[in-house]
């Protein structure tokens, strides 16, 4: 066998070779994990159980305070299910208590698949016309790779959410309630994706903008049949009624769905700003991502990037003032379920694996370890000192995971891996909404932070 020492020469000579796995790197590695007693007690472990389980920091995770010092009322916590509609969820759940207020009744849930149905049909009318935007461009051009890649996706953001609510208003959960594909949304995304497909390849090769034209049609007016089939349809006009406080049935009553929401809600949605922290973008600066839109007739979602302390400064005036915070942020990281809990270094893989894995926030974005993939709602604090130690947290995934569907944030986790909130212009600093007058810098469809500021 060819002497170790050999190996400093062999990758001097040879550059090849020093990228290589030859034999005496090999056996380097391999001298380097020498299965002593506390190796093999760790591979017997990891060997027959879960490593994040392994990991979990007993002693840190079981250790948190309940209480918060500002707590806004609980409410019946909704469930999207094996659907990626948390935006949608959460910014429903965002108005519901001022809805029941207004209302007079005791809790609201709003219907989650009417708005469902039409972002597909947004989201598919933007497909068609993207795709013939770009009928010139051949297939392996970028832009034509990701839209005939995904043709309708289901993540969406706050912006995306606010154009739906303007242009279809809302209606109660009874009035369109939940199916099976709604709940459960991959095949009817198949099947969505197919026809399309189909359809951008029919306009790719279409000879004229008439027919190309009555292509689209046709394929939008399969698109909706297929949500119909799926989803149900949505009801220009209902009619509706409840049990109130005092426990009497109202009258029934007929609205719009733009009735319902300026009856029930009848907040201006342009009254709310979101804000972003991207740590590999310069602060202060307006942006936008192009194609990133709800509705064809809609603008590109734009956004301020912020310091971090500028969102968690939002979020807690907004609380304190009673009202809830819409939120996105990246719950792969460091979340324990069983403990309804986001801590930091909850898992201690230091110590199970013997080696350090510590990155920053800016680090963690530009590995793309750590992407905002999940919305939710703030609806408590906890204050000491004047700082926040932690945060409370209403999910969408039903009152089995977590406490009844809450979750604790420690405040150590919203530094890493919290990016985006939504306050009120009043609760923003002015340096801030005066960068939302500015012209924004428009990033391309395909940048990493499109995957970052849509979530599903």
């Amino acid at each position: 066998m060819r002497s170790r020492s050999l190996l400093p020469l062999l990758l001097a000579v040879s550059p090849l070779l020093s990228q290589a796995l030859v034999p005496e790197r090999l056996a380097q590695l391999e001298a380097a994990c020498p299965q002593d007693a506390p190796f093999r007690a760790l591979r017997n472990a990891l060997a027959q159980n879960d490593g994040r389980k392994l990991a979990q920091d007993w002693g840190r995770t079981s250790q948190v305070d309940p209480h918060f010092t500002k707590r806004l009322p609980d409410e019946p916590v909704a469930d999207q299910k094996a659907s990626g509609r948390c935006w949608m969820f959460s910014g429903l759940n965002f108005f519901r208590r001022t809805a029941a207020t207004r209302l007079g009744c005791e809790s609201l849930e709003f219907s989650q698949n009417y708005l469902f149905f039409y972002d597909k049909l947004e989201k598919a009318n933007l497909f068609l016309e993207a795709i013939d935007q770009c009928r010139d461009k051949p297939t392996t051009d970028r832009r034509v790779e990701m839209l005939l890649s995904t043709p309708v996706q289901e993540g969406g953001n706050w912006q995306g959410f606010v154009d739906l609510v303007k242009k279809y208003g809302v209606v109660p959960k009874a009035v369109m309630p939940e199916t099976f594909s709604s709940s459960n949304s991959s095949a009817m995304n198949q099947v969505l994706a197919l026809r399309l497909q189909v359809a951008g390849l029919r306009i790719r090769a279409a000879k004229d903008p008439t027919e190309v034209a009555a292509i689209k049609l046709q394929a939008l007016k399969d698109v909706y049949r297929i949500l119909a089939m799926h989803l149900g349809v949505p009801p220009v006009r209902f009619s509706w009624r409840f049990e109130a406080k005092d426990h009497k049935l109202t009258p029934l009553k007929a609205w719009t769905p733009q009735e319902f929401w300026r009856d029930a809600v009848g907040e201006t949605l342009d009254d709310y700003v979101a804000i972003y922290s991207i740590p590999t973008l310069p602060f202060l600066r307006k942006f936008s991502i192009d194609l990133d839109r709800a509705r064809v007739d809609a603008p590109d979602m734009t956004f301020v990037n912020c310091p971090l302390e500028t969102l968690k400064d939002a979020a807690r005036q907004c609380l304190l003032a009673d009202k809830p915070v819409w939120f996105g942020a990246d719950v792969s990281q460091d979340m324990i379920s069983d403990e309804a809990l986001m801590m930091p270094a909850a898992r201690d893989y230091a110590s199970l694996y013997g080696m350090d894995f510590t990155m920053d926030r800016k680090g963690l974005f530009e590995t793309r370890r750590s992407t905002p993939n999940h919305n939710m709602v703030f609806t408590g604090v906890d204050i000491r000192d004047g700082k926040p130690v932690k945060w409370l947290v209403e999910n969408s995934w039903g009152d089995r995971g977590g406490k009844k569907g809450y979750y604790t944030m420690m405040d150590g986790w919203f530094d890493s891996f919290v990016q985006v909130v939504v306050v009120p212009k009043a609760f923003v600093p002015k340096a801030v909404l005066d960068a939302f007058g500015t012209t924004a810098e428009v990033l391309p469809p395909w940048d990493p932070m499109m995957k970052a500021l849509t979530v599903e």
